[in-house]
């Protein structure tokens, strides 16, 4: 018994002190607290929303770009890129720009028109013919901005960004406005140039140029020389005697080489330098062209022999011949 008195005598029965949970300095104490709290929470909460909205703008007209496989991005109907323009030193130069940089800095702008047989999207170019064929050609995805354009919409912005970075020619300009206009994309030429912010007449001059008839195009040793200032000079000519200045382009046309263009124009629009100088004398061996004799305004003789046509012997004696007849 005295055991158990013993262990009771240790129990203490003094109250346990249990920790006291903190309140928030912050957390209101009255109604009026609480109101005045909720108030200040909801004004942050709409300066969250504020901010939060903003940052979604920003992002909805950030500009997405991606890099896509260049066989699958096919050039616009309304392209106006001539042949020509994907040769020579400047497109060689914009390819090697490119691979030194591993990719178009630039991106193209495309649309989705659909999807191939194996399901994967198909893309038609808006803009950026020239950096698109340089990727395909050196077998490198090409930098892309994904867009959502109607035909009118793909037609401006392939102008517009055409016409401001200054390097199409006039004629294919002259093409691209012929055929939105051929296509019904517009219902007149003060339409479209209002559409392009362009003027109405220089949109009209490049409509001559590009109306003019093939055979006239092609006496010029390029389309790409052709100037917006002979496309009424040749309208002209051709309005007043269509049937002779087609004969008349079909033989320039047939020159090797053939004259420059300002002799062209001299020639089809009877200007003053049209007699100025001779068309080249064909050599023929075996009814095939070997060669040419040239002479240029100032006189100067120019003869042009094919290579492989001349062997070595021969070719000693034609300069022992021309050294002994210009004694």
């Amino acid at each position: 018994m005295s055991k158990l008195t013993d262990k009771a005598k240790g129990i203490s029965f003094d109250d346990v002190d249990e920790p006291t949970p903190e309140v928030p300095a912050d957390r209101p104490r009255t109604a009026i607290g609480a109101i005045s709290a909720s108030i200040a929470m909801g004004r942050g909460v709409e300066a969250e929303n504020r901010e939060l909205r903003a940052k979604l703008e920003h992002f909805e007209d950030a500009t997405v770009v991606e890099l896509l496989d260049p066989k699958r991005i096919k050039p616009s109907r309304f392209a106006n890129r001539h042949e020509l323009s994907f040769a020579g030193a400047d497109f060689e130069g914009l390819k090697a720009e490119i691979a030194g940089t591993g990719r178009n800095v630039q991106p193209i702008k495309v649309r989705r028109i659909g999807q191939g047989a194996d399901g994967k999207d198909e893309f038609e170019i808006a803009f950026g013919h020239r950096r698109h064929r340089a990727c395909l050609e050196l077998g490198i995805p090409v930098a892309a901005i994904i867009d959502e354009l109607s035909d009118a919409q793909l037609f401006s912005e392939m102008e517009r960004e055409n016409r401001e970075r200054q390097d199409l020619s006039p004629w294919e300009q002259g093409v691209m406005y012929k055929r939105a206009i051929d296509e019904g994309l517009f219902p007149s030429l003060r339409k479209l140039a209002s559409s392009i912010g362009a003027q109405v007449g220089n949109v009209s001059t490049a409509v001559q140029l590009a109306s003019l008839p093939a055979e006239v195009v092609n006496a010029f040793p390029s389309p790409l020389s052709l100037q917006f200032r002979w496309g009424s000079v040749l309208k002209a000519a051709v309005d007043k005697n269509p049937d002779a200045v087609a004969v008349l382009a079909a033989e320039l046309a047939a020159m090797t080489p053939k004259l420059p263009a300002k002799e062209v124009l001299a020639r089809l629009t009877g200007g003053p330098a049209a007699s100025s100088r001779s068309a080249p004398t064909a050599f023929k061996a075996n009814g095939k062209v070997v060669g040419n004799w040239d002479q240029d305004p100032k006189g100067n003789v120019v003869v042009r022999i094919k290579a492989g046509a001349l062997p070595a012997a021969k070719e000693r004696r034609l300069r022992e011949f021309l050294e002994k007849l210009l004694e």
